[in-house]
């Protein structure tokens, strides 16, 4: 008998409720059956999670019977440990030499859809094409169509239970902050200083993240999405950080940069616009306003200050279950132009604000946001919502 014991991250009930929401979301696409086979999708809906996502997983979804999750033999103990589903009913398992395409296959015909219309996502990363034809050539007579954002569409409006994970793993940011402005001086090197930040944010109860810490200091913060470096950390330069506690897999994104000495009068510039540009999108995010809209307040802030070119990526994204390799879900839920998604209450964004301008030191500026019945709530407390000199 296996010593594994369930470490469920929520209720059986909060499963069932997104479940049934699923569900809802395929009878409105005229869909018999889903198979899903994102990370994040699977935790969603069953719990089940597992870092070997290298091997193909599916979780099968009916509309009147219980899913099914397909996975690599080596995996099922997780079911064990993460998902209210039981291995012994709904477990599904296949060997490395077996194809998994053929197991996906026989499950959906054991559930009665070999006929049927059955969603698959095309936009997501973790279907490889092969195992796709694969899946389509042992399915000759179903119908397999676009099945991408019925999952989505339920995540993108956190449940009350979600956002109190979500404030958890904001703590966990601001304790890896607080050790990067504590530890960040001349001398030392970006390794070392990763490694305070690192120690504190697993003491203080992380996970692993969907990204790694973003950590660059003086030239190399001009690099995007640079990582920590041998590199020697000098006097006057910037410190750029940028991380995400996780809790029970939700992220909690935060943003930071230091400076180790007077800033010049650029820099000070700069930073003074990152900081209007973030309090202008934190003003406009509200519910019923448009994913353009609160895009375009931050805009218009680097507009008036001759710096427009600072402005030319989304304000936000979307904040939840992450895997890598992302800690975000923008993939769906984006603050960009042109987006006419209307924002809701239950909604949480990362609202990262930069301005990188060639031949210059980064300066950076973020928070990770919940919008409420009357507007944005600010989820991470780090203070001061800055520039940091030291």
């Amino acid at each position: 008998m296996s010593q594994i014991k369930k470490q469920l991250a929520f209720t059986v009930e909060e499963y069932k409720k997104r479940l049934d929401g699923v569900r809802k979301r395929m009878a409105e696409k005229g869909l018999d059956g889903l198979i899903v086979h994102s990370p994040e999708n699977i935790c969603y809906l069953s719990g089940y999670q597992t870092s070997g996502y290298y091997f193909i997983q599916t979780l099968l979804v009916a509309h009147d019977k219980d899913p099914i999750l397909v996975t690599r033999l080596f995996e099922q103990r997780n079911i064990d440990a993460y998902s209210w589903l039981d291995r012994a009913r709904h477990g599904i398992a296949f060997t490395d030499s077996d194809n998994p395409s053929q197991k996906i296959a026989q499950a959906l015909k054991d559930l009665g859809l070999e006929t049927k219309r059955i969603g698959v996502d095309f936009s997501s990363f973790f279907l490889p094409v092969e195992k796709f034809e694969e899946l389509k050539a042992a399915l000759p007579n179903a119908r397999i169509v676009n099945g991408a954002g019925v999952v989505e569409e339920e995540r993108k409006v956190k449940s009350p239970a979600e956002i109190d994970v979500i404030r958890r793993a904001c703590r966990v940011s601001e304790a890896g902050m607080r050790a990067m402005v504590d530890h960040a001086r001349p001398g030392i090197t970006e390794n070392e200083l990763a490694g305070e930040i690192h120690k504190a944010l697993i003491a203080n109860g992380s996970e692993y993240p969907g990204l790694p810490v973003f950590l660059a200091t003086g030239w190399r913060s001009e690099i995007p999405h640079a990582n920590w470096s041998d590199k020697v950390i000098a006097k006057g330069e910037v410190v750029f950080c940028e991380l995400t506690g996780v809790v029970k897999r939700y992220s909690g994104p935060l943003l930071r940069c230091v400076v180790l000495g007077k800033p010049t009068e650029d820099l000070a510039r700069r930073a003074a616009v990152c900081e209007e540009m973030l309090e202008a999108a934190l003003r406009t995010i509200k519910p019923g306003i448009a994913s353009h809209d609160a895009n375009a307040a931050v805009v218009a802030v680097a507009e008036k200050a001759g710096m427009g070119s600072g402005a030319i990526n989304r304000c936000g994204y979307s904040i939840g279950i992450n895997f890598p390799p992302d800690w975000g879900e923008g993939s769906f839920l984006d603050l960009k132009k042109d987006d006419r998604t209307v924002l809701k209450p239950g909604m949480c964004f990362h609202v990262p604000r930069s301005m990188r301008l060639e031949g210059k030191d980064a300066v950076s500026i973020s928070e990770s946001v919940l919008v409420t019945e009357k507007g944005c709530e600010v989820l991470t407390d780090f203070s001061p919502r800055k520039l940091i000199v030291k």
